[in-house]
């Protein structure tokens, strides 16, 4: 019964088929006076005709108003329920589970992309950084005691091109001769690596910090180089994926943020190319494109994975150092020490507002609306509503370390950051000093330190935070020399992978959760084939 409850509202309460081809199907329509806004009483100079609408609605009742103009949602299975017992539900129950080999995991990595069939890697040298595609499985057993299955990527030196290197190298030993397909760039200086890379949906990889101002849309396979797109005028230093992937924000040392639109896989976005001349009587035409105009005209109707510029966003001061994008929000925020954290309107790239704070090395965009800001030189995390309402404040102290990465969960609700040491953060952010100033006249208009909260973590480790309080209700402690290089979540925040710097590479989960999982698709009758051996 409660399966088909969603059909009965639909019909009889919030009335989705009530109108169009739905309510035709649905057998649900009734004369066209009875439904609401069809006919204004006002309007009907006839008396006669006014006195007979009225007594027809008294005596036939009107169709209720339309809540809904979509289906209501259906009831979640007890698979989907399941996969609703994030590691934010119960932290305390997580286990640590380190990957083998980790000469063959691409680590430490800049950022990394968890999906429910595969794991991408992009270590720390970026832009020409290597990229590796491992296949997993989460929440599925493995037989041996880890709840998971997973699977190294492909050697690039077992392809034609490693082949083909090796006669000019010679022999190695097996752990040398592995190497991941690494990316062709000619890289800016003093750019943070973590900073300038993200994973789309697709599992591609988009990086900035080229040399020539561009960014460039990378494969995850064979690391090459699929569309390249410019428009600034200066090093891109930090670039930011909206959670869909159709959306990226860049800034850059031009002081500015452009927002581009990203497209899948497989579309192609035709611009129109210009009309070519007229062809004479005497010269052949071919139908053929083989002039170089012609072949330009063709390439340029290609490409276009990466649509824009869309907007140029304004109202920095200095080298945008951190960026932004909530597509539900209508949202673009960025950061510069100079400036503070501006937010511009996703569809009309209009400056919003501004909102003043010391310092702002890292900023991130929840999608409940919470703009999370990081100030590195005082320990300070400060949470602000998207009107710049300031929410909570928390510093961490003591605390001898710094920031290297942050990541919302998908409710938007809680944040993970990863800590490492002081003298691997400052090695690995080189921003310019002179943007790292703190302006001055934004120090009148800070938040309060009385109302700020103090809490203690130690380095390195993994905080969970609240984003409504900025409280540490959990933290994953690592051993010495384990600094944290980039986290991830798979799409249902049921596993976290976390590189460090000691090139190890490690699955934090609930184990209890995949006998749940795998009970319940062993019941729907799933018989289980492991994953594919290579």
């Amino acid at each position: 019964m409660s399966m088909h409850c969603r059909l009965i509202i639909d019909t009889s309460f919030c009335r989705y088929k009530q109108r169009g081809k739905d309510a035709v199907m649905a057998n649900n329509v009734f004369f066209y006076i009875t439904y609401e806004g069809t006919v204004d009483i006002d309007k009907i100079a006839d008396p006669v005709q006014r006195r007979a609408m009225q007594d027809q609605i008294a005596y036939f009742g009107q169709t209720p108003s339309q809540l809904l103009t979509v289906p209501h949602m259906k009831r979640k299975s007890l698979r989907d329920v399941l996969q609703l017992q994030t590691i934010f539900r119960n932290p305390s129950e997580l286990k640590s589970y380190v990957l083998p080999n980790p000469e063959r995991c691409n680590v430490p990595a800049s950022t990394m992309l968890v999906s429910n069939d595969s794991i991408v890697v992009v270590d720390i040298n970026v832009p020409a950084a290597h990229v590796a595609l491992h296949q997993w499985q989460p929440n599925t057993p493995d037989g041996q005691g880890t709840p998971f299955l997973f699977h190294h990527g492909r050697n690039a030196a077992s392809s034609t091109g490693g082949a083909f290197m090796r006669m000019f190298k010679g022999s190695t030993s097996s752990g040398e001769d592995y190497e991941f397909p690494r990316a062709i760039a000619f890289a800016a200086s003093a750019i943070r690596s973590s900073a300038i890379v993200a994973v789309t949906c697709d599992k591609d990889i988009i990086t900035g910090g080229h040399a020539d101002c561009s960014v460039k849309l990378i494969s995850p396979d064979g690391a090459r180089t699929i569309e390249s797109a410019s428009g600034h005028l200066a090093p891109v230093t930090c670039l930011a994926l909206s959670p869909d992937s159709n959306y990226l924000v860049t800034g850059s040392r031009d002081t500015t943020v452009i927002l581009w639109r990203i497209h899948q896989a497989g579309f192609i976005h035709k611009k129109n190319p210009p009309e070519p001349p007229p062809a004479t009587p005497r010269t052949p035409h071919s139908p053929l494109p083989t002039s170089p105009s012609s072949m330009s005209i063709l390439l340029e109707t290609r490409k276009c994975r990466i649509e824009g510029p869309m907007h140029v966003l304004r109202g920095h001061l200095g080298e945008v150092i951190s960026c932004a994008v909530g597509p539900d929000l209508g949202l673009v925020v960025s950061s510069s020490n100079m400036s503070g954290v501006v937010l511009h309107s996703l569809r009309t790239g209009r400056l919003i507002r501004k909102i003043h704070v010391a310092e702002a090395h890292a900023v991130s965009l929840s999608s409940q609306g919470i703009i999370l800001v990081w100030s590195e030189s005082k320990k300070r995390l400060s949470s602000f509503t998207v009107n710049g309402v300031p929410i909570a404040t928390s510093v961490l102290s003591p605390f001898s370390g710094g920031v290297s990465c942050i990541e919302i969960s998908m409710d938007g609700y809680f944040a993970l950051i990863g800590t490492c040491s002081s003298s691997n953060y400052k090695c690995e952010d080189n921003t310019e000093v002179a943007d790292r100033e703190p302006n001055k006249s934004s120090r009148k208009v800070d938040i309060s330190e009385q109302t700020e909260i103090r809490q203690s973590v130690n380095v390195p480790s993994i905080c969970f935070v609240d984003l409504h309080k900025l409280k540490v209700f959990h933290t994953l402690e690592l051993g010495k020399g384990q600094d944290i290089t980039a986290i991830a979540l798979n799409e249902e925040n049921t596993n976290l992978l976390v590189s460090t710097a000691d090139k190890g590479l490690m699955v934090f989960t609930d184990p209890a959760l995949s006998l749940k999982v795998v009970d319940q698709m062993l019941r729907l009758g799933w018989e289980g084939d492991g994953l594919l051996q290579s």
